[in-house]
C-alpha cells in the first residue's frame, strides 16, 4: 500500500514479544530491516525442562489443550511439537540483522535459550549482536541495564534503518 518504507521497519520485543519478533523474522525474513529482542522464547522445546512457566509451553503449543496436556515429563512427541512451533525451527530463513538482550539469572526464559538462537545467527551468517547483562533477570530492569539495553536498541535501529 506504500504506508511504510520496507527499509525503515524494525521490529522490537521482550520475552513473549520476543517469541513473536523472532517468530516474525523467521517467517517474513524480507519485512524488516531490523530487529531486537529481550530474553526471547526462541526454543520451547529446550526451555520447557528449565523455565519456572512449563504449563505456558504446553498452552503456547496445544492452545487451551495445553493445560489437559500438561505434565512434568514431556513426551518426545511433546518436545517435536514444542520445537515445531518455536522460532529457532525458522532460523534458515533469517535474513534480518538481530540485537539479543539477555539477563543472565533470567528462571523465566532461561540465558541459553537466547545464546543458541544467537548462536545459530552468527552461523547462518546473520549480522547479529548480542548483549548479556550478568545481573539482570528476566526484565531487564536494573536502571542501568535498561538504559543500556534501550540505548543499544536504538543505535541498532539507527544503523539498519536508513
Amino acid at each position: 500500500m506504500g504506508l511504510a518504507d520496507p527499509s525503515k521497519i524494525a521490529v522490537l520485543g521482550g520475552s513473549h514479544g520476543g517469541f513473536l519478533t523472532t517468530h516474525l523474522i523467521g517467517q517474513a525474513p524480507d519485512k524488516f530491516a531490523a530487529a531486537a529482542a529481550r530474553n526471547p522464547v526462541c526454543n520451547m522445546a529446550l526451555m520447557i525442562g528449565t523455565t519456572d512457566i512449563p504449563d505456558w509451553c504446553y498452552f503456547e503449543a496445544y492452545g487451551s489443550e495445553g493445560k489437559s496436556r500438561f505434565t512434568e515429563a514431556p513426551t518426545a512427541e511433546h518436545l517435536a511439537l514444542f520445537y515445531s512451533k518455536s522460532p529457532i525451527s525458522h532460523i534458515s530463513k533469517v535474513k534480518t540483522p538481530t540485537l539479543i538482550l539477555l539477563g543472565a539469572q533470567d528462571l523465566r526464559v532461561p540465558v541459553s535459550i537466547g545464546l543458541q538462537y544467537a548462536r545459530a545467527l552468527k552461523e547462518k551468517g546473520v549480522e547479529t549482536k548480542l548483549i548479556v547483562f550478568p545481573s539482570d533477570v528476566h526484565s531487564i530492569d536494573r536502571p542501568q541495564s535498561d538504559f543500556e539495553s534501550f540505548l543499544n536498541i536504538g543505535v541498532w535501529f539507527k544503523k539498519y534503518c536508513r
